[in-house]
């Protein structure tokens, strides 16, 4: 028998963060709108991606953003605004955990 013992959720978490001397300003200022040309390059129209968004934050030197419902593919949208997957620190986690008790 499985007992839930912590928070359980299909969603999980996501974060990157992207040293900004290997980007351009185009890149960076798209990654502010990502919801916008993200409903344009995907071809979905709906306001639901909305609720997706990425928060964004930018420092000095940084860009990333940090998410608790990856819906919204960051890695894809990178990708397509041709961001080096090398220099993108990225992780994700899922925060569903069971324990078999038997």
């Amino acid at each position: 028998m499985k007992v839930k013992i912590d928070f359980i959720t299909n969603s999980s978490s996501a974060s990157f963060i992207i040293p900004k001397k290997y980007l351009t300003e185009k890149q960076i200022a798209t990654i502010h709108s990502h919801i916008e040309l993200g409903c344009v390059l995907s071809e979905r129209n709906d306001i639901e991606m909305y609720y997706d968004a990425w928060r964004i934050r930018e420092t000095k030197d940084e860009i990333g953003g940090d998410t608790s419902m990856d819906n919204f593919d960051m890695l894809w949208f990178l990708d397509q605004i041709r961001v080096d997957p090398n220099i993108i620190k990225y992780e994700h986690s899922n925060d569903t955990y069971y324990e078999d008790y038997n």
